[in-house]
Order: C-alpha cells, then sequence, then structure tokens
C-alpha cells in the first residue's frame, strides 16, 4: 500500500489541450480491453516544449527521438504518444522502426507533422514491441476524449495509483501527469513526467527551467537505486493564455512548477514497489550542494540502510557508514546526525543521553526525516526515499511472470 497517499483533487483542464486513452493489449493481447495502456496528449496549435532525459547510457530509441525532435522542433510541437506495458528497449535494430512507426501513426491521426510528435514508452526492457496493436491504440485514442486523470491512469505499469497535480498562476493553468514504482533513482529513473501549461513563455527560459525544476524533484527520489531507459520529463507550452494578465514573474511561475513536480516525485516513492516507509534525507553543512546531494543519494540506496528502515531498527552506524561511503571527504568529528527531533551524535560523538529506544520510535513511523550534518560548509541538499521489503523482491521477482 502506498505510504500516506495524498487524496488528489481533479486535475485542472489547461487550454489548448486535450488527452485521449485507448486499451491496446500492450503487454499481453489477452488485456485488451481490460485497462487503458495509451494516451496522446495534443495540442490545438505549436507549442513550445522543453525537456529531460535519462542518464542511462542505453537509451530506448523514443528518447532518443524526443531529444532530436525538442532540439529541432522545439517550438512546434503539438502532441505527446505514450504507452505503459513495454519499453521498447533493448531489442535491437527494430526499436527505432517501431518507435519511428508509433509517432508516425499518432502524426497521421491527429492530421499533423511526425516532427510535431513526441513519444514515450514504459514497461518491460527487452521484448519484442506489439506495434501493430499499439496503431490500432493510438487511432482510437486519438479521437477520444478522456481527462488528465485518465491519462495519468494508462501510463502506469507497477504503480497502485494514478498521480496527477495541477496548479494555477493568476490565470495561468499548470497540469502534470507521472508515473513511476521501481528502477527509481535520480538521472532519472523509470518515471515519466507530462506537463501542460498556457502561460506563454519561450522555448529557450522554458528549457532551462525544467532542468532546474528537476534537479529539485524527479531528480531528488530514489526508490532502489536503479535508472531506466526511457525515462522522460516533457514540458509543454501552448502560449494560448496570452488574452489573460501578462506573465509578470517567471520566477513565480518556476516556483509554483516546482512545487507541483516534487508533489509528483514525492509520489512515486510514497507508491514505491514495496515501500512501507517515505523518508527524507538531508544533508547539511557540505562544501556544494552537489556533494551533499550525492551524501543523500549514497544513503538512499544503500541497502542496509534501507533494510534497517524496514525492520524499524535505528541502526543509526549504518547511516553513517554510507554517508563514509559516498566518496566525500568530511572530518568524522565534525559529523552531527538527528533523526526527526532525536539527536543521535554531535561533532562525532555519540550523544551522551540518546536512548534506543527514541531512535527505534521514530523509525518505527511511516514517515520521518533524517539529517545529517557534515560540518564543513554552508551547502545541502534533500533526497526522498522509501525502505526495502519482502514485497519488494515479490515484484521484482515475478515482473515477468
Amino acid at each position: 500500500m502506498p505510504v500516506n497517499a495524498p487524496e488528489l483533487s481533479p486535475a485542472l483542464h489547461v487550454p489548448g489541450f486535450r488527452v485521449g486513452t485507448a486499451s491496446c493489449g500492450v503487454k499481453s493481447a489477452d488485456l485488451k480491453g481490460k485497462r487503458t495502456d495509451l494516451t496522446i496528449i495534443a495540442a490545438e496549435v505549436d507549442c513550445h516544449a522543453a525537456a529531460t532525459f535519462t542518464q542511462n547510457r542505453l537509451r530506448a530509441a523514443c528518447v532518443d527521438l524526443g531529444e532530436k525532435a525538442v532540439n529541432r522542433h522545439g517550438t512546434e510541437i503539438r502532441a505527446i504518444v505514450a504507452n505503459s506495458g513495454n519499453a521498447n528497449a533493448g531489442t535491437g535494430i527494430r526499436e527505432e522502426e517501431w518507435a519511428q512507426m508509433m509517432i508516425t501513426s499518432a502524426a497521421d491521426a491527429l492530421k499533423i507533422s511526425p516532427d510535431q510528435v513526441l513519444s514515450a514508452s514504459t514497461g518491460v526492457i527487452g521484448t519484442p514491441f506489439p506495434i501493430d496493436r499499439i496503431i490500432e491504440g493510438i487511432e482510437e485514442a486519438a479521437v477520444s476524449e478522456a481527462d488528465w486523470m485518465q491519462g495519468a491512469n494508462a501510463i502506469r505499469t507497477t504503480d497502485t495509483y494514478a498521480k496527477w497535480g495541477s496548479r494555477r498562476v493568476g490565470d495561468y493553468t499548470i497540469t502534470g501527469i507521472s508515473k513511476g514504482s521501481g528502477m527509481i533513482h535520480p538521472n532519472m529513473a523509470t518515471m515519466l513526467g507530462f506537463i501542460a501549461t498556457d502561460a506563454p513563455i519561450n522555448q529557450a527560459d522554458l528549457q532551462s527551467m525544467i532542468k532546474r525544476v528537476v534537479d529539485l524533484s524527479f531528480n531528488a527520489i530514489s526508490v532502489d537505486g536503479d535508472t531506466s531507459t526511457n525515462d522522460t520529463v516533457y514540458l509543454l507550452s501552448s502560449g494560448l493564455g496570452l488574452g489573460y494578465e501578462p506573465l509578470q514573474d517567471l520566477f513565480e511561475f518556476e516556483t509554483v512548477l516546482t512545487d507541483l513536480c516534487i508533489e509528483l516525485a514525492q509520489m512515486i516513492v510514497r507508491d514505491g514497489e514495496g515501500v512501507s516507509k517515505f523518508v527524507t534525507i538531508n544533508v547539511e553543512g557540505a562544501n556544494s550542494a552537489e556533494e551533499a546531494r550525492h551524501v543523500a543519494r549514497t544513503i538512499a540506496i544503500s541497502p542496509l540502510v534501507k533494510t534497517a528502515f524496514a525492520g524499524s531498527d535505528a541502526n543509526w552506524g549504518r547511516i553513517v557508514a554510507a554517508a563514509g561511503n559516498a566518496g566525500i571527504d568530511f572530518e568524522a568529528d565534525k559529523i552531527s546526525l538527528r533523526c526527526d527531533d532525536v539527536v543521535m551524535m554531535e561533532n562525532g560523538n555519540l550523544l551522551a543521553d540518546y536512548r534506543d529506544a527514541d531512535g527505534m520510535a521514530v523509525f518505527a513511523q511511516a514517515e520521518f526525516s533524517i539529517t545529517l550534518n557534515l560540518g564543513m560548509g554552508d551547502e545541502s541538499a534533500r533526497v526522498w526515499t522509501g525502505d526495502f521489503t519482502h514485497e519488494y523482491i515479490t515484484i521484482n521477482a515475478e515482473y515477468r511472470t
């Protein structure tokens, strides 16, 4: 079960965009008609587009094609087509052909140019892509009438619930959907995020903005330390809000967008495969934000730390040992550690009045925080993660069966 999953309000319609879904039976023909597994987000006008992609060296063809499209045609994108159930990755020479067929089919169905279509796939890696069923679904999705919540549901894989959110910035609307549950780690994860707004923002500002936003949200989560082949975040701006009060402050827009993306990213961790704890890891007192982030990520992916979380065992020694394994220079006699408000270490020494029962009480909670101060500088970083339970092993041992 998800950890303290938020109660989601209905997603707001974004002027200039519509959503369609279909059931293709992507994972198995026997599932056709039983659940939706394809979505199309289509715009009425050319949109400015920005994106971030996986840093995995084995990148799916849809990622490479999407990056080229944003770089070459980033001011005239009209649609995103995405499927769940099959990643179309690791399949050799047919992979790009299948990805391009998916793009061309969506373009034909929407009567736009293939250069204006971005694609995304998520699911099992290394399995032949059922392109014929997907093309049939694209034709259905192109004329269907769905909403953002239904679109979010159609991109789920092992997610237990659909993830969406909306914000307003003055008269403008931002709505986003995301998916992800396992193979989640910064830069990025087996996750997809699609965000749309009617705010008029030029492509260069949009691209620099999404990189900063993703660093504070989708790149600040980890479920299991594995990154995937298909991770993608797309941000589209239709500019159809030009008739509203002008967007005076890009900083305000970015702040609201960051808040939305943090919510979407945290939902991924809360719904992580087998996760029973939601843990915030704060690293303070670093010489740089990057060093703080690296230490936090190293703690977040440590199997020993994550199993201690699962067992509600306040084994703080595992936390500081993981920090010491991060390859960042710090002096052991300067570090301090607390969990929520329970201080365990100060200046490298176990606190004299620390009681293990107090630490255990914190770790027994479904949600808590760890704060490690390295005692070196003024920079900090934050990462959200979960625990490792037997259920995680079960889900992934039986993923293809």
